[in-house]
C-alpha cells in the first residue's frame, strides 16, 4: 500500500496519524504539510514592509510545518514502512489531491475536520474538497481509531462489490476483520410510480436476491481471511445506514462514494454524501 498522510496539527490530524497503527506497514508512506500563507490584510501598508511582513509570516508556518511533520512521524507505530516528509506551500486541498497522484497513492489518510453542512456550503473544507476530487481512495478519520477490527460496508452496486474487494485484497489492515455487508432496498424511495403496488411475491423476491448479493462479497472477503455476515434491509438509503452504524458502533464505515451507472450512482452518489454529515464514525471511501 502507498500512503499520503495529510497533517495540519489539529487533533483530528493526530488521530489520523495514529490511525496507522491499524492500517498494514506501507511499501510507501508520505506524510505531507501544506503551509497556506494568508494575504497581508492591509493594502495601504508600504510595499517594502508588507513584504517583509509576509516573509516573517511564511517563515514562521514554514517552521511550524516542520514540527507538524516531525511530531507526526514520531506518532506514526514502529515499522510503519517506508516513511518521506514534504512540506509544500499554497492551497491545502488542491496540494493534497496533486501529491496523492504524483506519489500514486493507494490511500490518502487526513483527519476530517471542518466537515459541516453550513461550512461546506459557505467555503467547502479541505477534507471534503479531497474526499470528492481525489482519484484514489481516501481514509477520514472523525474520532481517535487506534484498531479497526468491525467494519461496515455497504454496496449498492456489483460495481461496489468489485471496488470494495479490489482493495481489500491489498491488505490494508493490520488484523483481520468482522465485517458486516450492507445492501438497503430502496423501497422507502420513490423509485416506483405513484400509486404503484409491489406484488408481495415480487417483493420476497428482491429481498432474497439482495440477500444472496450481499453473501457474494462476504464469501469473498471470508476467503481473504475476514469473518463476514450479509444484511438486506429495506428502507431509505442513508437513513438505513446511519442506523446501522449506530446499532452497529463499527470502528470503520467503509462505501464506494459513487457508482458509475444508473439508479446506483444516483443512491450511493448521494447516500455516500449524506451519511458523511450525519455520522461521527470513520469513513473509508474506496474508489478503484
Amino acid at each position: 500500500m502507498k500512503y499520503l498522510l495529510a497533517v495540519d496539527g489539529s487533533d483530528q490530524s493526530l488521530d489520523a496519524t495514529r490511525a496507522f497503527e491499524a492500517l498494514s506497514p506501507a511499501e510507501s508512506l508520505k506524510v505531507l504539510h501544506v503551509v497556506n500563507v494568508p494575504g497581508i490584510p492591509y493594502p495601504a501598508m508600504g510595499a517594502d514592509v508588507a513584504k517583509d511582513l509576509a516573509m516573517t509570516v511564511e517563515s514562521a508556518m514554514k517552521e511550524e510545518g516542520e514540527r507538524v511533520l516531525n511530531q507526526a512521524v514520531s506518532l506514526l507505530p514502529l515499522h510503519p514502512g517506508s516513511v518521506s516528509k514534504q512540506l509544500e506551500m499554497g492551497t491545502p486541498a488542491e496540494v493534497i489531491l496533486t501529491a496523492a497522484e504524483a506519489e500514486k497513492a493507494d490511500l490518502v489518510v487526513m483527519g476530517a475536520r471542518g466537515i459541516g453542512r453550513i461550512k461546506e456550503q459557505i467555503f467547502g473544507s479541505v477534507s471534503h474538497r479531497v474526499m470528492t476530487h481525489a482519484a484514489c481512495s481516501t481514509l477520514l478519520v472523525k474520532q481517535p481509531v487506534r484498531s479497526i477490527k468491525n467494519l461496515l460496508i455497504p454496496i449498492q452496486s456489483q460495481e461496489d462489490s468489485d471496488a470494495i474487494l479490489k482493495f481489500f485484497k491489498k491488505k490494508p489492515f493490520r488484523e483481520p476483520c468482522a465485517i458486516t455487508v450492507l445492501h438497503v432496498i430502496p423501497m422507502v424511495e420513490p423509485v416506483w410510480p405513484v400509486g404503484a403496488m409491489i406484488p408481495p411475491a415480487f417483493r420476497k423476491e428482491m429481498v432474497s436476491y439482495a440477500e444472496k448479493f450481499t453473501q457474494v462479497l462476504c464469501l469473498e472477503l471470508e476467503r481473504l481471511g475476514h469473518q463476514a455476515k450479509g444484511l438486506a434491509i429495506e428502507g431509505a438509503p442513508s437513513f438505513t445506514i446511519v442506523e446501522e452504524v449506530k446499532k452497529i458502533n463499527p470502528d470503520l464505515l467503509v462505501m464506494r462514494p459513487q457508482s458509475q451507472s444508473g439508479v446506483s450512482r444516483f443512491f450511493l452518489g448521494s447516500v455516500s454524501h449524506s451519511v458523511i454529515h450525519h455520522t461521527d464514525c470513520s469513513l473509508l471511501l474506496v474508489r478503484e
